[in-house]
């Protein structure tokens, strides 16, 4: 089998080669090659580009054709795979994904050829747990505003939730998405001795009972959550299941936390239910438009905190996956190619 990977800004080339490094000493040829990008910013276009559009919304460099054209299996992290570039690729016959999301892999003609894709789920649900509950905190308790403060020469005691600053002991979370990463959040925050509900119509009753997780629907966790916190997959059926319907529901001391994906809130309702002080705040790490352009009104609000997409971008995140590919490719290579191991 030739194995050919694409690395990128997130997870270079270099990092699948030694991920993959069983299989090549098994036998198999490994190539890797980083995707010639020229920044950050570059590649977070991109990828805005294809989770709003498709896989095919953005075709990769003449140079990544080149070298997949004979791989029997592609890895890829955010480097799209396209028709063309499927068209272009023979013999494949896997597409292994180095995240659990795959809107940049064209599913379709992927499964018209019988090519099988092996994503990595739960591969960053440790950081974006960490990451959540570290959102809720800083917002709540005005950390990363009385840092600013003081980084421009202000001591600030007075914002907009004083009065009603909370301890997280004994508050109601509202976790919405009961997969790998919503429950490491119920986990955690359980060691805060919160109550935990939770809504998401594919979890298991049993498996969230066990872990303490109250299932309710999502008007019940709107009206009754002191923190609710997004950890749903975006999908058309839930796309703004948060707008201003929602917002009516929830307790006027709540905050909202998203370090999911952007759509699944209606940002323009949000930033509403903000300047209104209808909820106490929010916390984000994803927008319906990245980087958010400077009129943005999210960026005037006194009671949001905002980081750059960076929920899931820890070291031992990015580095560690390709580990977790390889095995789960090697699992698939034992039952469907016995031979080649």
């Amino acid at each position: 089998m030739k194995i050919v990977g694409i690395g990128d800004l997130f997870i270079p080339a270099k990092y699948i080669a030694q991920g993959f490094e069983p299989m090549r000493a098994a036998g198999h040829e490994v190539t890797v090659m980083d995707w010639p990008l020229n920044s950050f910013d570059e590649l977070q276009a991109i990828n805005l580009k294809v989770e709003q559009n498709g896989a095919d919304a953005y075709e990769p460099p003449q140079v990544v054709f080149d070298l997949a054209k004979s791989a029997d299996i592609f890895v890829t992290q955010f480097c799209p795979v396209t028709k063309n570039l499927v068209e272009t690729m023979p013999k494949l016959k896997a597409v292994g994904v180095l995240r659990a999301g795959t809107e940049n892999i064209n599913r379709a003609c992927l499964s018209e050829r019988g090519i099988i894709v092996i994503n990595t789920p739960g591969r960053n649900a440790e950081c974006v747990s960490d990451f959540t509950i570290g959102m809720m905190i800083a917002e709540a308790r005005n950390i990363a505003r009385g840092h600013h403060g003081l980084m421009t020469g202000k001591w600030i005691r007075d914002y907009s939730n004083n009065g009603e600053i909370p301890d997280l002991n004994s508050r109601t979370v509202g976790i919405i998405g009961l997969g790998a990463i919503g429950k490491l959040v119920a986990r955690k925050l359980s060691g805060f001795q919160m109550r935990l509900i939770g809504y998401d119509p594919y979890a298991d009753q049993e498996e969230c009972a066990a872990m303490g997780i109250e299932l309710v629907s999502l008007e019940t966790l709107l009206q009754e959550a002191d923190f609710v916190t997004l950890h749903a997959r975006l999908t058309e059926e839930n796309r703004h299941m948060i707008g201003p319907d929602q917002f009516t529901m929830m307790k006027r001391t709540a905050y909202l936390i998203n370090t999911s994906r952007a759509g699944l809130i209606d940002e323009n309702a949000l930033v509403n239910a903000l300047a209104a002080k209808r909820i106490a705040g929010a916390a984000l790490d994803v927008y319906e438009e990245e980087p958010p352009k400077p009129g943005n009104r999210l960026l005037s609000l006194d009671n949001v905190t905002l980081t750059p997409h960076m929920a899931g971008g820890s070291n031992d995140a990015f580095f560690n996956t390709p580990k977790l590919l390889c095995k789960r490719m090697t699992d698939w290579l034992k039952t469907q190619y016995p031979h080649c191991l």
